[in-house]
């Protein structure tokens, strides 16, 4: 069986139309909440900052009401991954841009996370999913890296001069 050159063409030409979809979706993504601001006591306007929607509200007994936030895990914008799948693609000439688009597709994977607020708009209860705690490795990774963090500079301290041994001419020293 022999394939017309327009075939063939038509296929190349397909498949460098598909090269960088996958680069493409992961560049793209959703930013996830930051958990460590999702706490007991804080009011709805700081916790739908950070899910970065106002969720679906259900009226509740006694003036609380209940919200319930959906959002995406584990599909951040990651120009890493995307630089890995431009040299895959370029390494095999965009033949494994099916495999790339594939993976990239399934990335992330939905939650939900329920919060009760009271009259006062600030939340009372917080069920659903809830970020691990992190672990002893990162917590050391992070102390490492504020080493090297550039914070403001501290106004120094006064140094206190004893008394009688001032650096000016005529304080506290004797003409001889």
């Amino acid at each position: 069986m022999r394939v017309s050159p327009c075939i063939l063409l038509l296929a190349v030409f397909a498949t460098f139309l598909s090269t960088g979809c996958s680069i493409v979706m992961a560049l793209n993504g959703k930013q996830e909440p930051n958990f460590d601001n999702v706490k007991i006591g804080n009011t709805q306007e700081q916790i739908d900052f950070e899910f970065q929607t106002e969720g679906r509200k259900e009226q509740k007994e006694n003036g609380q009401y209940e919200v319930t936030y959906e959002y995406e895990l584990g599909n951040t914008s990651n120009p890493a991954r995307a630089s890995m799948y431009a040299y895959i693609d370029l390494a095999t000439i965009g033949l494994a841009e099916p495999v790339l688009f594939l993976i990239e597709l399934f990335q992330g994977h939905n939650e939900f996370t329920q919060v009760l607020y009271g009259s006062d708009h600030r939340a009372a209860q917080i069920t659903g999913y809830t970020a691990p705690p992190p672990s002893a490795s990162l917590e050391a990774a992070r102390e490492m890296q504020d080493k090297w963090v550039r914070k403001p500079p501290q106004p120094r301290p006064k140094e206190v001069e004893p008394q009688g041994l001032s650096t000016e001419p005529g304080d506290g020293q004797q003409a001889r």
